[in-house]
């Protein structure tokens, strides 16, 4: 299996995310915070994933998420939006959340006066969460219904603390000066999915012998990240 998918987040812990952004979603995923959200950050932040892993964080299984591409040629009319209330409907019968999920928000272009009025007649019933790489470019009347968080570009220094966390789950035991040598091959990219391709071609070229790394001395071991359930 793929470390994209092997190592993809379960909790807030297995994110690399600013601690600012983590007390914000640790607080919707406590229900304190009850608000729609947009994630804004470049290709490779978490985005998608952040999206996806809170309403489950928040509400286990119960909840139903609609998710639409809007750069697909969404289309924001009032048969979409009496289409989306019939969801909500069964879902408040069903006792469960509802979540309107909206890939590259900053793309819709129509009747969105139609859209936020809908949000607002709704509110408290159907989330929001949209995720864009241009926050600005969605109109400020969508923008200012919703928590903005700004995921900035993961450095390799940042993702060191879960690459470790993947060699040890592996059951390899290399230094840190190593790994973070490995994470800056490619930190010009600024993207969790190819510093994970990284770690996964390291550890098949460690098990094959096609690579020898120093490993941990006994004073720069740290304690495993331990993912909580």
């Amino acid at each position: 299996m793929a470390f994209n998918d092997k190592y993809d987040p379960q909790t807030l812990d297995d994110l690399v995310i600013e601690p600012n952004n983590r007390m914000v979603l640790e607080m919707m995923v406590k229900g304190l915070l009850s608000d729609h959200l947009i994630l804004e950050g470049t290709n490779g932040t978490a985005k998608s994933t952040i999206a996806k892993l809170l309403p489950r964080l928040r509400h286990g299984q119960d909840y139903d998420i609609e998710h639409v591409k809007a750069h697909s040629g969404l289309v924001i009319d009032q048969n979409l939006l009496d289409q989306w209330q019939n969801i909500q409907a069964w879902s408040r019968i069903a006792g469960r959340a509802q979540y309107i999920m909206i890939d590259e928000i900053d793309t819709l272009g129509s009747n969105l006066s139609l859209f936020w009025q809908w949000l607002d007649e709704w509110r408290g019933h159907v989330t929001l969460i949209g995720t864009t790489n241009k926050v600005m470019a969605i109109p400020r009347a969508l923008r200012s219904r919703a928590k903005v968080l700004t995921l900035k570009p993961v450095k390799a220094v940042d993702m060191l603390p879960r690459a470790r966390f993947v060699m040890q789950s592996e059951g390899l035991d290399v230094s840190d000066s190593f790994l973070l040598n490995e994470l800056q091959s490619v930190e010009s990219l600024s993207d969790i999915r190819k510093y994970m391709e990284r770690l996964e071609y390291v550890c098949l070229d460690l098990r094959a012998g096609n690579l020898a790394a120093p490993t941990q001395t006994p004073s720069d071991k740290r304690p495993k990240m331990r993912r909580v359930k």
